[in-house]
């Protein structure tokens, strides 16, 4: 992989860590001002929880998802990026373009998938 490659996957990474930053920011600010306008009804505590479980769950899954942009990001600076991890191939760039973070070739990711 050419140096311009690698920055181009550093740059787009680097900008999808900061845009789940500030998804996270607003989330933040969302749920405290959810929290204080919260009714003491019933319906509206029961609103007030399936919200927040969404909520969780989307967190949960942005924080996976950092965890896999911060170790993409490590492997460039390392110079195993766009090797899979798994059997050593060189992952395909149109799978790098649609997903930069994966570490795994398609054929890998479908093993560990089954």
């Amino acid at each position: 992989m050419t140096r311009n490659q690698l920055d181009h996957y550093r740059e787009v990474l680097e900008q999808q860590l900061t845009s789940i930053g500030e998804t996270r920011n607003q989330q933040q600010e969302e749920f405290v001002e959810g929290r204080e306008s919260v009714g003491t009804s019933s319906e509206d505590k029961a609103t007030g929880l399936e919200t927040m479980e969404v909520d969780s769950a989307l967190a949960d899954s942005e924080f996976q998802l950092e965890k896999k942009i911060r170790h993409a990001l490590l492997r460039i600076e390392q110079g195993s990026y766009g090797i899979c991890e798994s059997c050593g191939a060189e992952t395909a760039d149109e799978r790098l373009k649609a997903k930069p973070s994966v570490s795994l070739c398609l054929p890998c990711q479908k093993k560990h998938e089954a």
